[in-house]
């Protein structure tokens, strides 16, 4: 029982060891910077911070617009959460790998799928001003608020879905067939009965997407349209890489900080909450409610909105990469393959600031060293939760979640000064293998939960070891997830531009903030073409690890 004890207590020992030496020490180094003025201990440089009107404004501003997004996310997402939970029809399997897409782009991406679809010189707004014989574009979406919650719900309804449709399937409709029975409307039943049972869901559906919105970077940073629309994480990078003031970054990100651990408190105990009540309330047999052709009419009208919704950004982004003008102000466009030519053999006519093919080269070996080390390390923490789980290990497991991937570079800022531009890239690294490490544990974690323990107890009955055990019967096991896992780690770590945009320099370039820097100049139809090879990474990515996800669910 001491060596069984001891193998699993030093599995997680590295992983533990890396968290605290590349997670905590670097945050409490970032925000230790908040309380110290001219080399002494004070408050005062946080309570200077807290009572500046311009301070005031952005954090008001950031709370409501991911009050917002999360309310607008939950509108979008919950009819389609309800048509996947009550109905079964043609391709809905296919539609519900649609409806996750979104989710899995990088944000960079989302944005630059909405510049090119919703700008003034969009996809959209010509195709109306042809429709309509329009001089001036009727919509004005880019570079306003309208923007910022368009993308916000773009990017998280897919959270809404899949968490209140994989709880609302498991859910027994014997409840509500007891109150239709008693002479309940379907309306008042939905709300008595219903509702509450599916309201865990979508607390920590909506918690999880309130904190993705309140630490969003990207769009903010590019839909945003300046000072008006600036959110906490882009005025900490304001702070940090443009005015280089750290204390100040340091003292908004304690604000952060705190609003983002009081959200992931949130989401884990109503995640929790939520799957106590599916094991409780499982169903032997589940039953798909007939539909009238009123609501047949409906389905049909909300599957084609949401996938224009979903489609419509991602297929501009393909289409404007082929297509050219002479110049900005040229309404005269042609089909050709030029931007691919000139983001693999770049000119001094072009106005793209590094070498496209080295970005890729940086991006891949980024995801590639990431993934791995953080799948390994997800692995290692996976057999000490299980085995010897404590509340203090998993709230430090998920607790880069809680933090903003830009306060994260920022720590990695403040290290980096002390040494030489060399070691950027092993802290872009280790910064990555950070960020992502929750999500790997989040792939790895309910499969290896889900092996029965009499398969470890029958093994180290016939004299196995822990270790033996681990390596002979578990990790066979584990090898779908630990595809996955590394598949999701690699995509993730590909589509990170939030700390590699801090830490990173002008001459250190990725496909994302390669993207960013082409987008600012007005660079569209190389921005399209990149982001198109980088959108072609993540499907396959993606539908690479939905046929694992299939395998598994097989076995």
């Amino acid at each position: 029982m001491k060596k069984k004890d001891l193998f699993y207590k030093i599995s997680s020992l590295p992983a533990m060891v890396i968290l605290i030496l590349l997670f905590l020490i670097p945050l409490t180094g970032t925000l230790s910077k908040a309380f110290i003025v001219e080399g002494h201990f004070s408050f005062q440089q946080i309570i200077a911070c807290l009572l500046d009107s311009y301070n005031l404004r952005v954090m008001a501003f950031t709370v409501k617009q991911a009050f917002l997004s999360t309310l607008l996310s939950l509108i979008i997402g919950f009819p389609g959460a309800y048509l996947l939970a009550k109905f079964n029809f043609r391709g809905k399997k296919a539609f519900r790998s649609l409806c996750t897409i979104p989710f899995i782009l990088p944000s960079i991406l989302v944005v630059l799928g909405f510049v090119i679809f919703y700008g003034n010189n969009g996809f959209l707004n010509n195709l109306l001003m042809s429709i309509f014989h329009l001089s001036n574009p009727p919509l004005k979406i880019l570079y306003s608020f309208t923007a910022v919650l368009l993308a916000h719900s773009f990017y998280n309804f897919p959270i809404i879905i899949n968490f209140v449709s994989n709880q609302w399937e498991l859910l027994s409709d014997h409840p509500e067939k007891a109150a239709a029975t008693l002479g309940s409307k379907p309306i008042k039943t939905f709300f008595k009965i219903t509702l509450p049972r599916l309201m865990p869901s979508i607390i920590s559906s909506c918690s999880l997407i309130f904190l993705y919105c309140f630490t969003s970077f990207a769009i903010i940073l590019v839909l945003g349209g300046g000072p008006k629309f600036t959110t906490i994480e882009v005025e900490i990078y304001n702070l940090a890489k443009r005015r280089m003031d750290i204390g100040g970054a340091a003292s908004l990100s304690i604000f952060s900080l705190i609003v983002s651990m009081l959200l992931l408190i949130i989401y884990l105990h109503f995640q929790k909450k939520a799957t106590n009540q599916e094991v409780l309330l499982r169903p032997s047999n589940i039953k798909k409610t007939t539909s009238s052709k009123l609501k047949k009419i409906l389905i049909i009208f909300y599957i084609v909105l949401l996938l224009f919704f979903i489609l419509a950004p991602i297929i501009s982004i393909f289409a404007r990469s082929f297509i050219t003008a002479s110049s900005r102000a040229d309404q005269i466009k042609s089909f050709t393959f030029n931007s691919y030519k000139e983001i693999f053999l770049p000119n001094q006519s072009v106005r793209i600031i590094s070498s496209s093919t080295q970005a890729i080269i940086n991006s891949l070996i980024l995801a590639f060293v990431s993934s791995i080390t953080s799948t390994i390390l997800a692995l290692g923490l996976c057999i000490g939760i299980k085995h010897k789980s404590s509340f203090f290990t998993e709230l430090l497991v998920m607790l880069p979640m809680a933090v903003s991937s830009v306060i994260i570079g920022l720590g990695y800022l403040i290290i980096g000064r002390y040494f030489n531009s060399n070691f950027f890239f092993f802290l872009i690294v280790l910064a990555h293998t950070v960020i992502i490490l929750p999500f790997a544990i989040k792939s790895l974690l309910p499969i290896y939960r889900s092996i029965p323990s009499s398969l470890t107890n029958a093994s180290q009955l016939f004299g196995y070891s822990p270790f033996r055990t681990f390596f002979n019967v578990e990790l066979p096991l584990l090898k779908n997830a630990i595809i996955t896992s590394l598949s999701f780690s690699f995509s993730l770590s590909l589509g990170e531009m939030n700390a590699t945009l801090i830490l990173s320099n002008s001459k250190f370039v990725t496909i994302p903030t390669l993207i960013y820097r082409m987008i600012n100049s007005y660079y569209f139809q190389g921005a399209c073409a990149l982001g198109s090879l980088l959108i072609i990474i993540c499907f396959i990515l993606f539908y690479f690890s939905q046929a694992i996800g299939r395998t598994n669910l097989a076995k």
